[in-house]
Formats: C-alpha cells, sequence, structure tokens
C-alpha cells in the first residue's frame, strides 16, 4: 500500500501540468472560435470546420494510435530502465511515421481539385485543400515526439509545446486578419495557421529532445531492432489507430451529410451549413471544455497504468481507475448542471446567437458522457482492451451516422437530430465501455 500512494502523486503532478497547459490552450482556442465567428461567418466556420475534419482523417491514418502505444511501450522499458529499447521503439516509430505522412501528404496535394469538389462543391477551391498538406506532416511529427515524452514522464515539454503551438497559431491568424477583410482569404489563413502552429511546435519539442540525456544512442538503430519495434508498435497501435480512424471518418461523413439531409427538411443549402457552422464553431468548443481535465488526465493514465500492469500491481491499478472515474464523473456533471441552466445566456454573452444557447442547453448531457468515453477508453487502452474499446467506439459512431441520416430530413427535428444522435450515442458507448471494464477487473489478474 505504500508503493501505491508514494506513486499517486507523479500521476497527480503530471495531471495538474497537462490540466494547466490545457486549459490555456482551449481558453485561447475558444477566444479564437470568437474571433473566427465575427471575421469568418457562420459559413466560413462551416467549411472551416468540414477540411479540418477531413485533416483529421488524414491524421487519423498517419499517427492516430502510434502516440499512446509508444508512451505505454517506453513507459514500460522505461520500468526496467532499458535506454536501448526506450530508443529503438522512439526511432523506428519516428521514422516510419514520417514516410506515412509524407505520402499521405503527397496524394492529398495530387488529388486537391477532386477533394474540394467533393467537400465544398467547388473544384476551384482546391487551395483550401493545399493549405493543410503540410499539417500533415508537422502534427504526425509532433504526434510521435510527445508520445515519447509522454513515454519517459516529461509531461512539461509538451505541455509547453501545445501553448506555444496554439499561441503562435492565433497571432498569424489575428496580425494577418487586421489587415485583410476579405472571408475567403481568413478562412485560408486560418487552415494554413495550422501548419504554422505545429511547426514551432515541433522545433520546440526537437531541440528538447537533442537536449534529453535519456536518449540512448541518438537517431541510429539496427535493421532488425527496427523490424521487431516495428511490429510491436503496430500490434497495440492498430486497433486504436482503427478505432481513431474510423471515429474521425464517421464524423466526417456526418459533418459532410448534415447540409445535404437539412436541405430536406425544408431550408436552403447555406442555411443549413451555417446551422453547422453554429453547431461546430459555438457549441462544440463548450461541449468539449471538461476534456480540458478529461485529456490531461488519460494521456497521464495510460502510461501509468501500463507500467503497474508490467510490475503486477493489480490493486495499484484499480485505485487509478477508481479516482479517475470519479473526477471525470464530478467534471462532467458540473458541466452539464451549467450548460442546462445557463447555456442560453452563456452563448447569448459569448457569441451573440440565441440559436447557439438553446442547441448548447439542448445538449447538455453530451459533456458529461463524452468525458467519460474519453477516460474509460484510455483506461481499456492501457488495461490491453484496445480491440473491443475500437469496436465499442465504431459500433456507436455507425448509429450515429444512421440516426443522422434519416433524423435530420424530418422538419419538427432537423438540426435537433443532430444534438439528440451525438447525445445518444454518447450514452450507448459509455454503457459499452462501462460493461468491459468491469469484466476486465473482474477476469483479468495481469499475470
Amino acid at each position: 500500500m505504500e508503493v501505491i500512494f508514494l506513486r499517486i502523486p507523479n500521476l497527480v503532478l503530471s495531471t495538474i501540468i497537462l490540466f494547466i497547459s490545457n486549459l490555456i490552450v482551449r481558453v485561447l482556442g475558444f477566444l479564437y472560435k470568437i474571433f473566427l465567428s465575427r471575421v469568418m461567418g457562420n459559413v466560413g466556420l462551416g467549411i472551416y470546420h468540414m477540411i479540418f475534419n477531413f485533416l483529421m482523417i488524414c491524421i487519423a491514418i498517419t499517427t492516430t494510435g502510434i502516440p499512446t502505444a509508444l508512451s505505454c511501450l517506453i513507459a514500460k522499458e522505461n520500468t526496467f530502465e532499458d535506454k536501448k529499447d526506450v530508443n529503438i521503439f522512439f526511432i523506428s516509430t519516428l521514422y516510419v511515421s514520417f514516410f506515412i505522412s509524407l505520402f499521405i501528404s503527397i496524394m492529398v496535394s495530387f488529388s486537391s481539385n477532386y477533394l474540394s469538389f467533393r467537400l465544398l462543391q467547388n473544384k476551384n477551391l482546391n487551395l483550401f485543400i493545399l493549405s493543410i498538406c503540410p499539417a500533415i506532416v508537422l502534427i504526425t511529427i509532433s504526434n510521435v515526439l510527445r508520445g515519447y515524452f509522454y513515454g519517459i514522464k516529461k509531461v512539461l515539454v509538451p505541455a509547453i509545446g501545445q501553448v506555444i503551438e496554439q499561441v503562435t497559431r492565433i497571432l498569424f491568424v489575428f496580425l494577418l486578419a487586421m489587415y485583410i477583410n476579405n472571408k475567403a482569404m481568413i478562412c485560408y489563413i486560418t487552415l494554413l495557421a495550422i501548419s504554422i502552429g505545429e511547426a514551432t511546435n515541433v522545433i520546440y519539442m526537437t531541440i528538447c529532445l537533442c537536449n534529453e540525456s535519456t536518449l540512448y544512442n541518438k537517431f541510429t538503430i539496427r535493421l532488425r531492432d527496427f523490424y521487431y519495434s516495428s511490429m510491436e508498435t503496430l500490434k497495440m497501435s492498430l486497433p486504436i489507430t482503427c478505432n481513431k480512424m474510423s471515429s474521425v471518418i464517421l464524423q466526417s461523413v456526418s459533418s459532410m451529410i448534415v447540409p445535404s439531409r437539412l436541405v430536406l427538411s425544408g431550408i436552403s443549402y447555406s442555411q443549413s451549413i451555417g446551422l453547422y457552422g453554429i453547431i461546430s464553431g459555438m457549441v462544440m468548443p463548450f461541449v468539449y471544455l471538461p476534456f480540458t481535465i478529461g485529456s490531461a488526465l488519460v494521456v497521464n493514465l495510460i502510461p501509468s497504468i501500463s507500467q503497474e500492469v508490467a510490475l503486477n500491481k493489480i490493486k495499484s491499478v484499480k485505485i487509478k481507475i477508481y479516482y479517475s472515474v470519479i473526477l471525470t464523473l464530478g467534471v462532467g456533471i458540473i458541466s452539464s448542471l451549467f450548460f442546462y441552466f445557463f447555456g442560453e445566456k452563456l452563448c447569448l454573452l459569448v457569441f451573440n446567437n440565441k440559436t447557439a444557447g438553446i442547441y448548447l442547453k439542448t445538449m447538455f448531457l453530451a459533456p458529461l458522457f463524452l468525458s467519460l468515453n474519453q477516460t474509460l477508453s484510455g483506461i481499456l487502452h492501457a488495461i490491453r482492451k484496445e480491440v473491443i474499446s475500437s469496436v465499442n467506439t465504431i459500433l456507436g459512431m455507425i448509429i450515429q451516422v444512421i440516426a443522422i441520416y434519416f433524423l435530420l430530413p424530418i422538419p419538427s427535428l432537423n438540426m435537433y437530430a443532430y444534438i439528440y444522435a451525438i447525445t445518444i450515442t454518447a450514452i450507448f458507448t459509455t454503457l459499452l465501455h462501462t460493461i468491459t471494464l468491469l469484466k476486465a477487473l473482474k477476469k483479468y489478474n495481469w499475470k
């Protein structure tokens, strides 16, 4: 019991550091969304989020599951103070991720005309697609570097990097938007700023990496070691990647079908994009605010539990799971109650938009269950139940897309169908994750 309580503060300290950085990033991002809503309008926000969702599909293909897998594997090897294997896992992952992301970026650039037609109904808007190509490579490298630092439990580096990235991105857009009145150009600059921000983050973390004493033998490994470590990383990351990729794809499909299905309810295409812009650019930033704590917790929880599993400390694992769920529940409940009672006034005050406030109040349960999903999914990944966690998430997302497709055209529901679908899916997925975790804790002895 003594060992358990000696280790808990490390998890708490790391979580606090990431919470502070996430809070700064979220607050800045929130203010950024307010600024964008005023300089781009609802339609511009809708276009921005449609392309951003496509970017997330690309990132899901390149690295989504790799940082989580990398932090777990490095944490495990670091437990036994094996610097050589830590180096092997990191370098092999970095090389593989870089070349995959470079290939995806080149393919997207060559297909920009087609993609702009499919996403934006206009092939002449291909510059919007080209603007995110550098971000594919830069975000991928950034994710791998973060995974390494999380694994060796030096969370301060990626925490500072996140803040640097966000500040750089916002300043870039803000300074240019002061001299530009064209909404389309501002939308382009906003998309390009993603790459600018990530570039500064990568530069900062690379400088820190070069000064990292735990990195064994720098950037060279044997071909045999490269193959072995790549297979190990792939074995763990593939289910996570499939999970995230499927979720992002299904979310993007949802965002792409929302305008066309809303039109069938009796409103114009421009109005439907505007309503989607209100949801994605005004309502969802509030909904995801509780993730500030949840994401900080999960990032630290996964490598921490992985270490405990490697050392067969079952009691410690259960304690960390218990406190993590309690913390998530507390934050989620407070957020949901606040949005239910003050959601309308909040959106009216911040965005001067009554519709956004009505949508936020209707969506009050989503922050609670989305936060729980995040924490429970992280726990399942840490105890090597990533496959069934992925199945649960994908199943929920499929139900969400089906619900959106059939319910949006109903005139009495229209955009409320989107809100109901997200909320019901979150509740359903939470239930599946809970059942999976309880079964695992009952049967799994980590021998």
